[in-house]
């Protein structure tokens, strides 16, 4: 993690430039709140940029990703030209941050409160939401499902569900050759009844996601036993679980929910276009 810069604000005066190392220490002092920056600074970190205020016992952290270097914004925000990601104890520092952000670029700002959209729409009006990510974990209690199989050579069919979800075999495969990840299959090889996968988000902390069941298997519990069995292999492992859902998804927020998971993060994403009436 050597590319990204990091400027402390508002001490203009001292130059001061920290090391990226000190503001990852910071944000991991609480991973799971600060999950989403954490992954950004390791995943891209010549294309990062990274600003801190700390005051008074409180602090706010942006992370400025140029959004070409990651696949899913570059996708959902074509118009943005950054992606500011912010973790903050106050609105009053989330608006010195902001000062940072370009203003004659496209914006997509994710935030995780009602505070720090309307510091942000101080200086960036109009903003327009467009989704909102939870995140639940869970703790050990988990069981290993029999008839769930934990794989890191998953059959043809499961790769063929997790493409039709915008999860390229080209970024799945080197996870699981380099055992960075696994797959949880239920049912035949030739057409599973569920399927799931986890993989490192960051250092000990996995995501569970690529969760799918064929509409002739929906309905039967397929879906909650190869999350259930994904979890647990987590605890096996001594890792730390996410599962990550858009909240227009009720299906799969309700299968957290009844299995148990606690949701600890929600992310909502709004656009800003300069320009925009």
């Amino acid at each position: 993690m050597t590319g990204a810069a990091i400027s402390w604000l508002p001490r203009p005066d001292c130059g001061a430039r920290e090391d990226n190392a000190t503001v990852v220490e910071a944000l991991e002092r609480d991973k799971l709140r600060n999950i989403v920056l954490l992954k950004h600074l390791e995943a891209f970190p010549d294309h990062t940029t990274v600003h801190r205020v700390e005051r008074g016992g409180a602090a706010a952290t942006m992370v400025l990703l140029e959004v070409a270097a990651s696949a899913y914004d570059r996708r959902t925000y074509p118009t943005a030209r950054y992606a500011a990601l912010i973790s903050s104890d106050s609105a009053d520092l989330t608006r010195e941050l902001v000062r940072a952000v370009p203003r004659r670029e496209g914006v997509v700002f994710k935030l995780t409160s009602d505070a720090d959209r309307d510091a942000v729409a101080i200086d960036f009006p109009q903003l327009r939401r467009t989704t909102a990510v939870l995140s639940f974990t869970g703790g050990p209690d988990f069981a290993h499902d029999g008839a769930v199989r934990v794989t890191t050579m998953p059959p043809e069919a499961a790769f063929v569900y997790f493409e039709s979800q915008k999860h390229g075999r080209d970024w799945l495969e080197p996870l699981l050759r380099s055992n960075r990840a696994f797959v949880c299959v239920t049912g035949p090889d030739e057409q599973p009844h569920a399927v799931c996968f986890a993989f490192e988000n960051y250092r000990k902390v996995w995501e569970i996601g690529g969760l799918y069941t064929p509409p002739e298997s929906r309905g039967r519990g397929y879906a909650a036993r190869v999350v259930r069995t994904a979890l647990a292999e987590l605890g096996t492992r001594g890792l730390s679980p996410r599962y990550q859902v858009h909240d227009d998804n009720i299906p799969s927020i309700r299968l957290a929910e009844s299995i148990g998971l606690t949701r600890f993060l929600e992310i909502t994403h709004f656009l800003y276009r300069p320009g925009a009436a």
